[in-house]
């Protein structure tokens, strides 16, 4: 399918020589670096980004830090990656579940 996933995420205090290390390895479509901050972005087919976001959590400096927002269109799961020095956190959300939250909240 075309637009099985969305992902997008940005990471903070990317110098340009951890830039330089990492720009060959970046898997997605759109990256715009502004000297300080990465933004990565992708809607297409699916998309592995493991070893990008491992890449990035061992680089990382002291005061850096990302979110990658990884949505599955075909499994309605949104999977939102923190990524800290020597971490990362994955916490999945089922879109249903927001879906239903907010319906139920709404009275539809």
């Amino acid at each position: 399918m075309k637009d099985d996933v969305r992902v997008y995420g940005d990471f903070h205090r990317i110098s340009p020589e951890i830039f330089d290390k990492l720009k060959d390895s970046i898997p997605f479509d759109q990256v715009e670096y502004d000297g300080d901050v990465l933004r990565v972005d992708h809607e297409g087919c699916y998309l592995m980004i493991d070893d990008f976001i491992e890449m990035v959590r061992d680089l990382l400096p002291e005061n850096g830090y990302g979110h990658v927002e990884y949505i599955d269109h075909l499994d309605w799961v949104v999977t939102r990656y923190t990524i800290k020095p020597g971490k990362i956190e994955a916490k999945k959300i089922l879109v249903d579940n927001v879906l239903d939250a907010y319906m139920h909240e709404h009275g539809l």
